[in-house]
This record gives structure tokens, C-alpha cells and sequence, in this order.
């Protein structure tokens, strides 16, 4: 809740019977055993604030949540509205487009007793009931566009439900005298996914290829509006079927066919995206690679283990990267790929991995290889320019920290250094359903701690998706009325790499009728990856600072700066030691928002 202890305003007595108001920040997310209102905890809301603060730069996000309780009585129709944000001072707005609005659904976790319900979901605002005894969030999402003067901003969200008064929340937004830049600086790999058999994703999106292509592309703008740059696995790239095909010419050589692919890579590139161009890559086991190329299958699945020692299969893989190469570079698209060869590769696979690392860099010279070497790394030196190793490995140190002194010598050789998120549970932070909303934003100031270059994460639409050794959820059926929204949402994930089940793993969209239906976690990555951009922009102002001639003026700011950045680091200290107190974090944001805004001054001086 907020920490202001204003009472919700109420119009007279009958406000009180009917409903009560709210405010939370962005980063409150409370699982509940059961949907029903505690008395205790209509109490609470009864008691909460209707007042919220929040600030942000020019071309940046930030969110709150309204609450509506309904305890005594349910809540019909119930609308909301949502005024511009007046600057009183200069009469300038910042107009209500600019203002998005959600309805929160929640989602229960199966598979370990008691079961939650964790709010999540956010379904395009319209108007909804409320039943009685029942809470309904509303996520409030705010962007401050790049035009927009410094200043606080005033506005309202007003709710009204059907034969009940109108109750509001004060809104004030402090829009700091700097902005945020139009592609941010991290590179943000992850994992979409169209095919069936981890999607089902044309399942969901039935009808002709025009339509499916449309979708497609509807949600790779939707990951980019939440600055996602980087598709990690090539699904859309190199191995959808509907996409991709491989054509062989008389003398046997085979090519890639651009004919379908062009225009989702002509979009990739015009959003500045980065994409995987490498096929397979290789997983454990020939049976796994080919469960994920499912275009190298028929030629190939005649070899199986024979796959990782076959001339005939690694001809095919350069001819195949070769045709991509030499089409990229016709078309001045190059810059924007990278090559991931190895999926997670055993120690006893290494051998392997450098023998494709070296293709890549015989065939493609210009293309980034990208390795996920999580132990002994420096058996790859020299076979990888993108490092990515996993953020967490088991009790005690991350795969960085444990050979932070090899990464570091790898970046100042130039090489990139990203890492990922997969299935390690606390003390790492992780992106689970049930998990709190702050491990979202940890982990680029984790990121920004270590001066790591990206983040990796496997998936956003693992919607249904079975193997020997994992069961996910049983979210497709054929009926569509047996299917979500008609039915609750599966978050399941039961997978032999990981302790407990991995609720909501991969699942940061969920798939709407009409598109993608973004979630409270994917939200909150957005700000965190702003918030990385936050953390930057102090030091990089700080360092140009230092360089001006030195005042008592500009030393005490520069005093000011480190004690923030220092702050900062103490709050994302490693991957198992960071501050978890939501309050305590955006407290924190506001010191480097306000910290910048100084800088900024100073430097125009």
C-alpha cells in the first residue's frame, strides 16, 4: 500500500456499505489461499489510501494499482475514467491516451498445497462486476511522453460503479527534467515461440495463413512496446514450418527460402531487433535437437546420435547459415544477427560446440557466435564473442559470479557478456507467477551491477508444452469454450531441472482472442529495464561531471552521486543477496531519478 494514510474519499455513508478504494504501487503482488475478502483484510482497504505519487522521465513507464473491494455488496458495471494530468503551473496536459488501464486476473498455482491465487493477468480495460466479498485490481500503466515539459502533473481515476457514487483517486506525477532513450542500451533476448508443440500457438490463432501471419507479427510489436529487442531461441527465425523453409538445388545444396521469412525480418530490423540465424541449435540429444528443428527432421533423423559427428549433417548447417549470411548482407541486415549454436551443452558436448563455433566463424565471420557455457567456461575461450551463462547454479555463487574473473577478462577482450534466467528458485530472483514482483526489476540492477550487456529468457508464450521430462500446463483444447478465458488459466510447469514446480515459467503473455494479453511480471520487466537505464545515465552524467572543472558546487553533487550509486549496488549486491523490500527499491529509483534531474542541471550550467 501507499505509505500516505489519507482515507478514501467517500460520498456519504452509502459509498462506505457499497465499496471501498485502494491505491498500491507497482510492485504489489499478494497471493491469497482463497478469492473471498478476510474481514480482516477489508479492513485494511477500507482504511487504505486514494492518493498516489509516482514519477518518471520523459519516454518511460511507470505503474500503480487501484483496488476496488466490494465487501458487503456486489459491484455491477463498474466503470472507470481516467482524466488528463495537468501541470497547474503551466496549464499543460498530459493527455489520457497516454494512461492505459487493465483489469488484474488472477491465476491459481497447482501442484504444492495450499493453492493461490496470484493476481496477474492484464485484460484490456472494459467494464466489469465485482462480486460481493470479492477484490479487483486495476493496474494503472502511465507513459510520459518524450515532449513532455519537467514538472508535476495532477489528474483523477475515477470509479463508478452502476447505482453506487463515484469514488477517486488522486494521481500526481513528478515527470523528472530528463529522458530515457528510444531503444534501450541493454540487449533483451527472449524467447517467443509459434510452434505447436510448445505453444500451440496457431492452435490458439486457427484460419488462413494471412491471418496468422498478422498475429505473428501483432505480437513481435508487442514485445518490442515492452522493449524486448532480441529473439533468443530463432523460433519465428529458423524453425517455424509456417515460416521457414529449406529448398536443395540440382546439385544437392541447400539454401534457405527468404519468400515468407523476409517480411517478419524486414519488421525485426525496422524495430531495431536482433535475431538468432543459426540452426539447429543443438540441445543434449539428437531426439531433443530435432524435437525443436523440426525442418532438419526429415532429412536428417536417419543419423541420430550420429548427428554430432556427421559430415553430412554439419555440410548442411554451413550451407544453411552460408544462404542466410549472403541474404542479410544483400538485404543490409547482417548487423542484426547472432548465432546461437549450443542450447545448455553438457561438459561432454564441449568438444562438439567448438567444432560448430569454428563453422561459424569460418562461414560467417561478421555474425556474433553466442555460447551457454555455465561451467568451466574457459574451455570455450576463443570459440565465443556473446557469453550468456545462467544467473543462478544451485546453493552458493551464480555461473558469472563463480567465474567472474574469466568473464571479466572476456570483456575487456571486447566480448559481449549477457546472462539468463531458467529454473533456479530463491535465493535467485526469478520471474515465476509466484514469486514477488520485485525479482522482475532485481535483475537489471543486478544486471547494471555486474556491467553485463543483456538478459536472456527462454520464453514468453510456453502456453502448452509436454516432453518425458516436463509437464507444463493443460491451457489448449479443441472447444473453445473449454478454453482460457472460459476456463481458469494452468501455470504448472513440473520440470527435472528444478526443486519445486516453476509456476508461470515462459508464460509472460498469455494468449488473448484478439492478441497478446501482456501480465503484471512483464510490466514490471519493462520498468526494471528502465530502471537499468536510470542506473546508466547516473553514471554516465556523473563521469561527465568529473570531467568539468571541479567547484565546491559540483564536488558536492558528485559526493551526492556516489552515495547513490553505492546505495544502489548495496541493494543488488549479488545474485542471491538483494534488497526485497518493494518500498525500500522504488525509494531507492526515486533517489536516482531525482539524482539525475540534479546532474542534468548541473551539466547545462
Amino acid at each position: 500500500m501507499t505509505s500516505t494514510t489519507r482515507k478514501p474519499r467517500r460520498s456519504g455513508k452509502t459509498s462506505a456499505q457499497y465499496y471501498h478504494l485502494a491505491t498500491g504501487n507497482s510492485l504489489v503482488k499478494e497471493g491469497r489461499s482463497k478469492e473471498r475478502l478476510t474481514p480482516v483484510e477489508a479492513a485494511r482497504y477500507a482504511a487504505a489510501a486514494t492518493k498516489v505519487e509516482i514519477a518518471a522521465a520523459r519516454n518511460g513507464h511507470e505503474s500503480f494499482q487501484v483496488f476496488v473491494a466490494a465487501p458487503g455488496k456486489e459491484l455491477k458495471n463498474v466503470t472507470i475514467r481516467k482524466t488528463a494530468l495537468v501541470n497547474d503551473q503551466t496549464g499543460r496536459k498530459i493527455d489520457p491516451r497516454h494512461i492505459s488501464l487493465f483489469v488484474v486476473e488472477s491465476v491459481r498455482t497447482r501442484g504444492r498445497k495450499p493453492d493461490k491465487y496470484w493476481p496477474d493477468i492484464l485484460q484490456p480495460y472494459k467494464r466489469f462486476d465485482v462480486p460481493k466479498g470479492r477484490l479487483q485490481p486495476i493496474w494503472v500503466s502511465l507513459h510520459v511522453p518524450k515532449g513532455t515539459r519537467a514538472g508535476d502533473y495532477h489528474g483523477q481515476i475515477e470509479v463508478r460503479p452502476a447505482g453506487a457514487p463515484r469514488q477517486t483517486v488522486q494521481v500526481k506525477l513528478t515527470v523528472w527534467d530528463f529522458a530515457l532513450p528510444e531503444k534501450t542500451n541493454l540487449a533483451t533476448v527472449f524467447g517467443f515461440s509459434t510452434m505447436d508443440k510448445l505453444s500451440r500457438f496457431y492452435d490458439f490463432y486457427p484460419g488462413p495463413p494471412a491471418r496468422q501471419a498478422a498475429m505473428v507479427r501483432k505480437y513481435l510489436r508487442f514485445l518490442n512496446d515492452h522493449r524486448i529487442n532480441a529473439l533468443m531461441y530463432g523460433y519465428t527465425t529458423t524453425r517455424d514450418p509456417r515460416i521457414v523453409s529449406i529448398k536443395e538445388d540440382a546439385k544437392g545444396k541447400l539454401s534457405y527460402d527468404f519468400t515468407k521469412l523476409d517480411p517478419y525480418l524486414r519488421l525485426l530490423v525496422k524495430m531495431g531487433m536482433r535475431f538468432n540465424i543459426f540452426t539447429p541449435p543443438f540441445w543434449q540429444t539428437s531426439d531433443l535437437l530435432f524435437k525443436l528443428n523440426p525442418l532438419l527432421k526429415e532429412r536428417f533423423g536417419h543419423l541420430g546420435e550420429r548427428i554430432f559427428d556427421s559430415p553430412e549433417f554439419d555440410k548442411a548447417v554451413a550451407e544453411l547459415l552460408i544462404s542466410y549470411v549472403e541474404h542479410l548482407r544483400r538485404k543490409g541486415w547482417l548487423k542484426h544477427a547472432f548465432c546461437y549454436v549450443w542450447d545448455e551443452p553438457p561438459a561432454n558436448r564441449y568438444g562438439h560446440m567448438r567444432k560448430m563455433c569454428e563453422l561459424v566463424k569460418k562461414v560467417a565471420p561478421e555474425v556474433p557466435r553466442l555460447t551457454v557455457a555455465n561451467h568451466e567456461p574457459f574451455e570455450l575461450e576463443g570459440y565465443s564473442d556473446i557469453w550468456c551463462p545462467d544467473i543462478g547454479d544451485g546453493p552458493g555463487p551464480g555461473c558469472y559470479e563463480k567465474y567472474i574473473d574469466f568473464y571479466e577478462r572476456r570483456k575487456r577482450a571486447g566480448d559481449e557478456t549477457w546472462w539468463y534466467l531458467a529454473c533456479q528458485p530463491h535465493p535467485y530472483p526469478n520471474w515465476w507467477l509466484n514469486y514477488p514482483l520485485v525479482d522482475c526489476r532485481i535483475v537489471f540492477w543486478l544486471t547494471w551491477r555486474y556491467g553485463l550487456e543483456g538478459v536472456g529468457y527462454w520464453n514468453t508464450t510456453a502456453w502448452h508444452y509436454g516432453t518425458p521430462d516436463v509437464v507444463h500446463g493443460d491451457n489448449f483444447h479443441a472447444k473453445v469454450a473449454d478454453r482460457w478465458p472460459n476456463r481458469p488459466w494452468d501455470p504448472s510447469w513440473f520440470c527435472n531441472c528444478a526443486s519445486r514446480p516453476c509456476q508461470g515459467s515462459g508464460q509472460l503473455i498469455y494468449p488473448g482472442p484478439d492478441g497478446p494479453v501482456g501480465s503484471m511480471r512483464l510490466a514490471s520487466i519493462r520498468n526494471g529495464i528502465e530502471d537499468y537505464e536510470y542506473l546508466r545515465l547516473l553514471e554516465r552524467k556523473s563521469a561527465t561531471l568529473a570531467k568539468r572543472r571541479s567547484t565546491p558546487a559540483r564536488q558536492k553533487l558528485l559526493r551526492a552521486s556516489q552515495r547513490v550509486l553505492a546505495a544502489a549496488r548495496r541493494a543488488a549486491r549479488n545474485s542471491n543477496n538483494w534488497e526485497q523490500n518493494g518500498e525500500k527499491l522504488l525509494a531507492l529509483r526515486g533517489r536516482i531519478g531525482r539524482q539525475i534531474e540534479a546532474l542534468t542541471g548541473a551539466l547545462k550550467k
